[in-house]
C-alpha cells in the first residue's frame, strides 16, 4: 500500500474514531490513492478499510465523497467548453493527466458503493463526447488518447480550465 493511500486511510479512521465530519478534500485525496491502487490491483485491505470507516462516518462520509465527485465532474465539464478546446493554449497535457484522474476516482469510488448521481452521468457522458470530438478533430497533430474503460459512470474525463487571460 503506498505511503499516500495509508496517510488519507489513517486519516479517515482518525475522524471515524473521533466523529469528526470528513472533507470533500479528504476524500479527493482517498479517491485518488485508492484508485490508483485499485488499478495495480493491490488494493484488498484498503478498499476494507476504507468501507468500515465510511460506514461509521456514514451520511458525512456519503456527502464528502458525493461532492468531490460533483466538482471533478463539473471541472470536466466546464473545462471542455468549445470556446476554450479552440485556444492555442489550451493545456492539452493536462487535461490528459486529469482526466486519468478522475478515471482514479470513479473507480474507487464505485469499489467503496458510490455512483454519480444520474444528472452527473449525463453531464460527464456529455463533457466526454465533446472531448473526443475535439481529439478526433485534432487526430493529424497528436494521437488520440483511448479513454479508460468506463466504470459505472458514462465515461471519463476532467481537463484544466483555461486561465483568465485564455478565456475569450
Amino acid at each position: 500500500m503506498s505511503a499516500g493511500l495509508e496517510a488519507a486511510l489513517a486519516q479517515l479512521e482518525t475522524m471515524a474514531r473521533r466523529r469528526e465530519r470528513p472533507s470533500h478534500y479528504l476524500a479527493r485525496h482517498l479517491l485518488l490513492e485508492l484508485g490508483q491502487e485499485l488499478a495495480q490491483g493491490t488494493a484488498d485491505e484498503a478498499v476494507r478499510r476504507a468501507r468500515s470507516a465510511g460506514e461509521a462516518l456514514a451520511q458525512d462520509w456519503s456527502s464528502a465523497v458525493e461532492t468531490e465527485l460533483s466538482l471533478a465532474c463539473g471541472e470536466f465539464a466546464q473545462s471542455v467548453d468549445p470556446r476554450y478546446l479552440a485556444l492555442p493554449s489550451y493545456d492539452l497535457e493536462y487535461t490528459q493527466a486529469a482526466r486519468a484522474k478522475l478515471h482514479d476516482r470513479l473507480r474507487a469510488a464505485a469499489e467503496l458503493g458510490f455512483a454519480l448521481a444520474p444528472r452527473e452521468e449525463e453531464v460527464l457522458a456529455l463533457a466526454e463526447r465533446v472531448f473526443v470530438a475535439f481529439l478526433e478533430q485534432r487526430k493529424g497533430a497528436a494521437p488520440v488518447p483511448e479513454a479508460p474503460p468506463a466504470g459505472p459512470h458514462k465515461g471519463p474525463g476532467v481537463a484544466k480550465t483555461p486561465s483568465r487571460q485564455d478565456r475569450p
